[in-house]
């Protein structure tokens, strides 16, 4: 997590904390969900990406090597995070809404001329693998002489369908469209609450030293699409892509204002050097939501994350501050 987080209202500076709802401690199940596949034995599941179209798996997993943020996510979100041997793939931030322990676990890079090997110290009984579009079909292989390896799409427009693959190399298909059905009820309940079809919501993320529209394929312009969220014209987004202004409501005033706005920071060590110097830009400062405190500093690692978890920590961002003020300096 940033070591001294950046206030929610930026003409502070030095600030006393993120808007987060996420706790944690609290984000994974608290006790493992049940395998749901009887009798001994193996048994086959689809895998996504180069290698072999189906992987035979354990029924019930002892020991996962989580090899992506997806899969990681999920694992927490099925309460298997004790069976979690390894991970990599997890942003910088990530003990910003999982567990410490889960965080701390030995990672490897899936990459490296060593990935085999030290998979193999870790002992895994399964290998879940996330594939940003570029897998080596060598890791793939490599992996698979260590453990079976399922293969998943890592782009998060696909992470719903995602989650319920990896549930499924879990050994738990039916949790997974759980995880779902209840990310997609917290939604409802959100936008039931808070009435976001009402606001102009700005998402803008910290580039360099300047703060720019957050890019639409991300989990949190797709939450924002969850719950309704109206949108500044210049910032439309459907299914994660963006749309052009609509006739009737032509792009007037700053693209990056709204009547609220969520700027996502962090990812690096200097992460909040270069947002003090976005805020205090003379643009930023004179953007409307910013007069009047309407405006929240969000975890990129929770904004940008991947899977279940994430998204319920999204919503709650959103349903915590998007009627809100933010603290006054």
């Amino acid at each position: 997590m940033v070591e001294h987080p950046i206030t929610s209202t930026p003409s502070r500076m030095a600030g006393e904390r993120l808007q987060r709802a996420a706790v944690p401690e609290e984000s994974c199940a608290p006790a493992p969900v049940a395998p749901e596949v009887d009798g001994a034995g193996d048994r086959t599941v689809d895998s996504a990406g180069p290698g072999p179209d189906r992987v035979e798996v354990p029924r019930s997993p002892e020991r996962i090597l989580a090899l992506g943020a997806g899969a990681v996510d999920v694992a927490c979100a099925l309460g298997l995070q004790d069976l979690v041997v390894g991970t990599s793939g997890l942003p910088r931030d990530a003990d910003a809404y999982l567990p410490r322990p889960l965080v701390e676990l030995p990672t490897l890079d899936p990459a490296s001329e060593d990935a085999a090997g030290d998979a193999r110290e870790l002992r895994p009984d399964l290998i879940v693998l996330a594939d940003p579009g570029d897998l080596d079909p060598a890791v793939v292989d490599a992996l698979g002489d260590v453990a079976p390896t399922v293969v998943y799409d890592a782009d998060v427009l696909n992470w719903a369908d995602a989650t319920e693959a990896v549930a499924d190399a879990y050994g738990r298909p039916r949790a997974g469209g759980e995880l779902l059905l209840d990310v997609i009820t917290l939604a409802e309940a959100t936008a039931e609450r808070t009435t976001p079809s009402d606001t102009r919501v700005s998402l803008l993320s910290v580039e360099g030293d300047e703060a720019t529209v957050q890019r639409p394929d991300t989990l949190g312009s797709l939450m924002l699409e969850a719950v309704g969220a109206q949108r500044p014209p210049g910032q439309r987004t459907r299914d994660g892509e963006g749309l052009p202004p609509l006739p009737e409501s032509p792009l007037a005033g700053d693209e990056l204002d709204g009547d609220v706005i969520f700027v996502v920071v962090g990812g690096d060590p200097g992460a909040e050097e270069r947002a003090r110097a976005a805020f205090a830009d003379d643009r930023f400062q004179d953007l409307g939501a910013v007069g009047a405190r309407r405006i929240f500093v969000v975890d990129r690692a929770v904004w940008e994350g991947a899977g279940p978890v994430a998204a319920r920590s999204v919503l709650g961002d959103i349903g915590g501050s998007i009627n809100g003020l933010a603290p006054d300096g």
